[in-house]
């Protein structure tokens, strides 16, 4: 889970969604911190396909999995055991 954590933090920072002295708590919503936005989000779910081979389900793209960290491990974590 902290290696899944580190790899999503890297591509906000790396992708200049926020800056590395951003404190951001795994619960907090990244669109309303303004680190993501809808285009953003896009690519950033490919990313995450991409980088765990892993295909999303339509069913599982909400807000409630794609908007804070927590929530985006979960969603991996599912489709990677």
């Amino acid at each position: 889970m902290e290696e899944i954590k580190e790899d999503i933090m890297a591509y906000l920072q790396n992708k200049s969604f926020m800056d590395s002295g951003t404190q951001l708590n795994d619960d907090d919503s990244l669109t309303m911190k303004g680190i993501i936005d809808s285009i953003g989000l896009i690519e950033f779910i490919d990313f995450i396909c991409e980088k765990y081979s892993i295909e999303i389900p339509e069913e599982l793209l909400t807000p409630e999995n794609f908007d804070s960290i927590s929530g985006i491990v979960n969603v991996i974590q599912k489709l990677t055991k």
